[in-house]
């Protein structure tokens, strides 16, 4: 199914959908300490790892017990984003899973005046494969990409391993921006993804996914 239509099934989807889940930290290939430092590059300013882009400032955290989203992971994300629960259904399991991974949780941008979504899936084999490849099999069912650099780095407390590419919209022809993230935790393996209609639409997004990456914690 083209990507573009996904996006738009997946978000009229999660307007009657409910999930959950819970977790504890671990590095991204299912094990070690989450102390060390990983072997990140220096902060690189400007596109395609915008550095310097600050986070927003956080105002609803996503993830807890007892609220949307109900996860292993948690994180902030500004005003107006608004989270909902994703509660997989088998017969639109095409829209709710790619290369390996099932969405778990959708947060609409719209309130805020822009057009995308931070979207959280769960690598389903995460424990076996390891976070790195599970990032690297669902990219690889993303359509089709270029540009695509990976890079260590931490998300909050957690080691993870962040993925910057260009994708290509069914719609348009023409190639955007994307980011996506994973983190490994005893409880599952945790992917967040930014994506936006179009480059202009990511920028103006991505300080809601800094400051989700910079607040991400283990929810127990």
């Amino acid at each position: 199914m083209p990507s573009k239509l996904r996006v738009a099934v997946l978000a009229a989807l999660t307007i009657a959908l409910a999930a959950g889940c819970a977790g504890d930290p671990e590095s991204t290939n299912g094990g070690g300490s989450t102390s060390a430092s990983p072997s990140a590059t220096p902060p690189a300013p400007g596109p395609p790892w915008y550095d310097d882009v600050a986070p927003a400032a956080a105002a609803v955290k996503v993830g807890p017990e007892g609220t949307d989203c109900e996860m292993p992971i948690t994180f902030d994300v500004p005003a107006s984003w608004k989270p909902k629960d994703i509660e997989f259904n088998p017969e639109f399991a095409e829209l709710m899973q790619q290369g390996g991974s099932t969405a778990t949780c959708e947060i609409d941008a719209k309130p805020t005046g822009n057009i995308g979504f931070l979207r959280i899936w769960v690598v389903d084999r995460g424990a076996v494969i390891g976070a790195r490849k599970g990032l690297e099999e669902f990219l690889a069912a993303n359509g089709e990409i270029t540009e695509l650099q990976y890079r260590d780095t931490l998300a909050g407390p957690l080691r993870a391993t962040e993925a910057t590419y260009l994708q290509k919209s069914e719609l348009t022809g023409e190639f955007r921006r994307e980011r996506a993230l994973v983190v490994a935790t005893r409880f599952g393996t945790m992917l967040l993804t930014l994506a936006g209609l179009d480059t202009e639409e990511f920028e103006a997004m991505l300080p809601a996914y800094q400051l989700a990456k910079q607040t991400i914690s283990v929810t127990r």
